[in-house]
């Protein structure tokens, strides 16, 4: 399970809560501001460092499975549940969150098909924008490969995120909104991305940041990420990853009805 299809996951939720009336104005998005004027890197410098920060290509591309578990919680509502996934090299990944009160929501993609189990939702398939978003969040090493994902790249920014000092890029991926990605200055990594979420319901801005970064196998994942949008904050906090056990393909396959 990579971490971008939690926040994914989630914000479609959140999409599904919106729109059955469930509604507030706590959550308000983070702005950067910018910083003292200066020469900018290129793209390339900047990808480069965050790949060496995230542990290096070949440490990455030697992983080709990844299962999760966590704690999530919607705030403020209080919802809490739990969130568990497996993925596997090139795109497969499956992500099931349990939550108080609502139930399962499933979410399966097998490379071809994306599924999902929504009490709120009901049960479907996905096409058209939301399937080509769900193809791009489930690319299994697609930190290291964001300059193949994204056809147009552009560094806009030096700016402060808080008290840290950032790069901002902007990523266009083929069909899809642009996407605004944060990288520490210092460290390399990524503090926060922006996007648009694609829904049956509609479209809906947000934030991710990333968080608690702690090295797994050679590799760098954050344990904590949280998902904003002007109504809601969706947290997740990571308690075990494991790498590289052996995941059976049917895990990806959509239910038989």
């Amino acid at each position: 399970m990579k971490l971008k299809s939690i926040v994914l996951l989630s914000l479609v939720f959140i999409i599904s809560i919106n729109v059955f009336g469930q509604k507030t104005e706590t959550g308000k998005p983070v702005d950067a501001k910018p910083a003292a004027t200066a020469k900018l890197p290129t793209v390339k410098e900047i990808l480069d460092k965050y790949v060496a920060a995230l542990g290096g290509r070949a440490a990455n591309e030697k992983i080709k499975t990844r299962t999760m578990k966590g704690t999530v919680e919607l705030a403020p509502m209080g919802i809490k549940g739990t969130v568990e996934g497996f993925a596997a090299a090139p795109d497969k990944n499956y992500t099931k969150m349990n939550l108080q009160g609502i139930g399962e929501i499933i979410e399966g993609y097998d490379g071809k098909t994306s599924w999902t189990i929504n009490p709120l939702q009901g049960n479907r398939d996905k096409t058209g924008e939301e399937l080509l978003q769900t193809k791009l969040v489930n690319n299994f090493h697609r930190e290291i490969n964001l300059d193949k994902l994204y056809p147009k790249i552009e560094v806009k920014a030096a700016e402060k995120l808080g008290e840290k000092d950032v790069y901002v890029i902007v990523a266009t991926p083929e069909g899809l909104a642009p996407e605004t990605f944060y990288f520490d200055k210092q460290t390399g990594l990524l503090l926060r991305a922006d996007g648009v979420i694609v829904s049956p319901e509609g479209k809906m801005p947000y934030q991710s940041f990333y968080e608690d970064v702690r090295e797994v196998d050679g590799v760098k994942i954050p344990f904590k990420v949280r998902a904003v949008t002007p109504q809601f904050e969706f947290i997740t906090i990571i308690t075990e990853v494991k790498n590289g056990a052996a995941i059976d393909d049917a895990k990806f396959a959509k239910p038989k009805e």
